[in-house]
């Protein structure tokens, strides 16, 4: 299907456009970062339209209104370790302690549960670009990102899948300077806080090594970053899952990379 990505500026209303390279004649259809991160309307979420803020704190208060109804459960529950997958395969990510504790180290471990559903998502949406997508059903998905992410991941797909026919891309997502910013409670509809539910993360994020099928740079036009910083937010589910609420792109430029 082909499109015109400069029309298209907001990632939350864009998705992965297969653009056939036997269509594509020229490299006329410039795209910006916003659409991009198309790969990730899906991949990325699409969740700048939930715009971090107000909410962020609504949709964590009502995800986390069982919260304190199963924090005992968690508590006793003996931590587990998170196994490390490989190409498209999704796992449920818990911190190592329990984090319903108002404690430096529950914040400290809901902060690295965090960091590491940003890496699972990293992973995941360059396995899909290669074209792995075994652990892609609304199951699987469901175990590290919020219902509306799943949605709009599967509907990514389509587009995701009639580009792949052509070929898988090359080069991949890379990140760094990841740093939590934030770690909060989450308050539910009667007032009841609990305590290291939502967490920020920012980082950089880097297209710049990714190619279409066909060899072309992912970004057509020289005078587009392919490196921007962004930050999402993830939320302690009732189950203690950490799952990714939203994202967004975020002021400031990318430090140099060391490599």
């Amino acid at each position: 299907m082909l499109f015109d990505m400069r029309l298209q500026q907001s990632p939350f209303h864009s998705r992965l456009l297969a653009a056939q390279p036997h269509t594509r004649k020229e490299p006329t259809m410039m795209f910006n970062r916003s659409s991009i991160a198309a790969l990730s309307a899906a991949m990325m979420l699409t969740l700048s339209a939930c715009s971090g803020g107000a909410q962020v704190s609504a949709e964590s208060s009502a995800s986390t209104s069982a919260s304190t109804e199963s924090a005992s459960a968690e508590a006793s529950a003996t931590p587990t370790p998170s196994p490390s997958p490989t190409g498209s395969e999704v796992v449920e990510i818990r911190a190592a302690v329990d984090t319903t504790v108002d404690s430096e180290e529950a914040r400290k471990a809901a902060g690295e549960a965090a960091k590491q559903v940003l890496a699972q998502d990293v992973r995941l949406r360059n396995a899909w670009m290669q074209g792995d997508l075994e652990h892609t059903s609304e199951e699987d998905l469901a175990k590290y990102m919020e219902p509306k992410g799943v949605k709009s991941t599967l509907d990514g797909f389509a587009d995701l899948r009639e580009t792949l026919q052509e070929g898988t891309f090359s080069g991949q997502i890379e990140i760094r300077d990841v740093e939590v910013v934030e770690v909060s409670a989450s308050t539910d509809q009667n007032g009841q806080s609990t305590p290291n539910a939502v967490v920020r993360v920012q980082y950089c994020e880097d297209w710049g090594s990714i190619r279409w099928p066909t060899g072309e740079p992912i970004v057509l036009d020289d005078s587009l970053a392919t490196e921007e910083m962004r930050e999402n937010t993830m939320i302690r589910r009732s189950d203690g899952v950490f799952v990714i609420q939203s994202g967004r792109k975020v002021q400031g430029d990318c430090k140099p990379s060391q490599h």
